[in-house]
């Protein structure tokens, strides 16, 4: 980091008294916690002040150029007197040593450096000022823009502890919150938010971004927890997928990604569990459960309508597989789960199992074939065919009619 302005001649270090010292009302440093201040009065008492502080006559008196806290802590500590070196200098020259001391400093907080760079810019330029600092012009810009978000959030990361149960905002939080600009209010709730929710600065992102890509859910992303965002944001991208063009190749993928997930509610829909729900919790499962009976139901009427406008026509008659018990549609030539074809003519109320004949067209059908039909078996697309019972499917659907 560059060093201070320096003197061409060394200047002679004098103990001046505490009340012939003036501190300087533009001194970038604004806090000073009374904690350190403590520690450096201890460490005062215990070896005395081992840097002389600089100041410059000033109104009679002497004005602190660099090292206010030294001369506070020398105050708590006792002392009468301080080591100083007293140099003759500019308003601007102090000003920029002051400003350059206190921002080579690691606590000082991310406000106090952006005011700091703010000042040395009031007289130098922005290459200068950069140069002098020992960093680019896209990290003083970076810094200044924690200029413009509003006080409240300024005062923020100028904070040391934060409140019980609470976390502190970072340079990276209040940065997310800048997308907000045009409404403090949110901010504000914002703000309140990440520190009570405990948030992480991406997940601080995250929630801002979906408050900016779907501003009329603004509201719902402020009051419920991130994973409640989460899983809005999942559905809201399902709904913006559908409204792309669909892209044919995937037809299968998809069918078997919803023959999947079926089968995993399918085992999930246990009535025991409603013995250990609230009524609350039994009411939020109901209408979870009517959501998606809704969106099957219009599903289903769709791909009801796309069936009949075939030419073959269509048939709501469900049967089972013979050999896993899936319940299929007549319409299906094999099961979906084992492969197993479904239309044997032994299952069909039309065949003679002891004259070994279907009883629509005489025709014979061995009952080793009738078992276990292949594709080129005159049952496997028999338009003939009727289920000799009733799958439970049909049933249901029936008494939920």
């Amino acid at each position: 980091m560059p060093a201070p302005t320096q003197q061409a001649e060394p200047q002679t270090v004098q103990n001046l008294p505490l009340d012939q010292i003036l501190t300087n009302p533009d001194q970038p440093r604004k806090s000073f916690y009374s904690d350190t201040l403590d520690e450096l009065a201890a460490s005062i008492k215990e070896r005395g002040v081992l840097e002389p502080i600089v100041v410059r006559p000033y109104k009679g008196k002497y004005q602190i150029v660099m090292g206010e806290r030294r001369f506070r802590a020398s105050g708590i500590a006792g002392n009468k007197t301080i080591p100083a070196i007293v140099r003759e200098m500019s308003d601007e020259d102090a000003h920029a040593d002051a400003l350059l001391e206190n921002f080579q400093r690691e606590d000082m907080n991310p406000i106090e450096k952006a005011r700091a760079i703010q000042g040395l810019l009031s007289f130098m330029s922005w290459e200068k000022c950069g140069k002098t600092l020992g960093v680019s012009e896209t990290t003083l810009r970076r810094s200044l823009e924690l200029l413009e978000l509003p006080g409240f959030i300024q005062m923020e990361l100028t904070l040391r502890e934060a409140a019980p149960g609470q976390i502190l905002l970072t340079e990276g939080h209040v940065r997310a919150l800048a997308a907000l600009a045009h409404d403090p209010g949110s901010q504000k709730r914002m703000v309140d938010k990440i520190k009570i929710e405990k948030l992480n600065i991406g997940d601080a992102e995250k929630i801002m971004g979906a408050i900016v890509k779907y501003p009329d859910k603004r509201e719902a992303f402020l009051r419920v927890p991130l994973a409640v965002t989460e899983q809005l944001l999942k559905t809201m991208g399902a709904r913006q997928e559908k409204a792309k063009p669909y892209r044919p190749a995937t037809a299968e993928q998809h069918m078997k990604a919803i023959d999947k997930v079926g089968q995993q509610l399918s085992e999930l829909l246990d009535e025991r569990v409603i013995e250990y729900l609230s009524a609350v919790q039994m009411n939020q499962m109901l209408a979870t459960c009517a959501e998606l009976q809704r969106g099957l139901d219009e599903f289903n009427r769709k791909v009801r309508l796309a069936l009949k406008s075939k030419e073959y026509g269509f048939q709501e008659t469900y049967i089972h597989c013979p050999l896993c018990g899936r319940v299929e549609l007549v319409g299906s030539m094999r099961c979906s789960v084992c492969w197993t074809i479904l239309r044997r003519c032994y299952d069909c109320g039309n065949y003679d199992r002891g004259q070994e004949k279907c009883g629509i067209n005489q025709a014979q059908i061995f009952v080793a074939e009738a078992e276990n039909p292949k594709e080129y078996s005159k049952s496997y697309k028999c338009p003939d065919y009727k289920p000799k019972y009733e799958a439970q499917a049909a049933k249901t659907l029936k008494m939920a009619a």
